[in-house]
C-alpha cells in the first residue's frame, strides 16, 4: 500500500544537462558580463546626455525656440531691473500676447483699460513687449526669478493655437 501522505523523491527529474558543445551565448559568462557593461555604459551615456540637455534655474527657457520667435527681451538668465521691458520680436506674420508671472497681458494699451501690452511693426515683424509700471496690471518683475511666457501664433490663424514660448530671468 502506498502512502499518499509522503513524497517520493524519485518521482522529482532534474532538466538534463546541456550537452558540451551546445552552449548559448548566453550561458557563457564574458559574453554576460559585456552585455551588462553595453547596457550600462548607454544607461550612464543617457543619463548624461539628459542632464546636459536640461533646462533648469536662471536658463529655463523652450529648449528651442520656434522659427516664429527670434529675440527674447530680455534674454533668458539675465538680470534686469524690476521696471524692465520684457516680450518678444516676432517674424513677419505673427502675434503674441505675454504671461509674466500667471498674470495675462493681453489687451495693448491704446484701448479702454487695455493691459498695457505694446505691438510695434517693424520690416521683420512684430514687437510684442510689455513695461511693468505703477497702476498697471504688473506693477514691477518679481524680486529674484521670473517666468515669462509669450503666447505665440500665426495671424492667420488666430489666438486659438497659441504655442507657448517661455523663459525665465531675474530682476533686481
Amino acid at each position: 500500500m502506498s502512502d499518499t501522505g509522503s513524497s517520493d523523491e524519485s518521482s522529482i527529474t532534474q532538466p538534463p544537462a546541456p550537452a558540451l558543445g551546445t552552449q548559448t551565448l548566453l550561458d557563457r559568462p564574458w559574453f554576460r558580463r559585456g552585455v551588462i557593461t553595453v547596457l550600462l555604459g548607454l544607461a550612464v551615456g543617457f543619463g548624461a546626455y539628459a542632464v546636459g540637455n536640461s533646462v533648469t534655474g536662471s536658463d529655463n527657457v523652450s529648449t528651442s525656440l520656434p522659427d516664429s520667435v527670434e529675440r527674447l527681451i530680455p534674454t533668458s538668465g539675465s538680470e534686469v531691473l524690476k521696471q524692465s521691458e520684457v516680450g518678444v520680436d516676432l517674424a513677419l506674420g505673427y502675434d503674441a500676447y505675454l504671461i509674466i508671472n500667471g498674470v495675462e497681458i493681453r489687451d495693448v494699451s491704446s484701448r479702454d483699460n487695455g493691459d498695457g501690452l505694446t505691438r510695434v511693426l517693424t520690416p521683420d515683424g512684430y514687437t510684442v513687449t510689455y513695461v511693468p509700471g505703477p497702476g498697471k496690471r504688473v506693477e514691477q518683475l518679481e524680486p529674484e526669478l521670473n517666468q515669462i511666457t509669450a503666447m505665440v501664433w500665426r495671424q492667420e490663424s488666430g489666438p486659438e493655437t497659441a504655442v507657448p514660448v517661455f523663459w525665465t530671468f531675474n530682476a533686481a
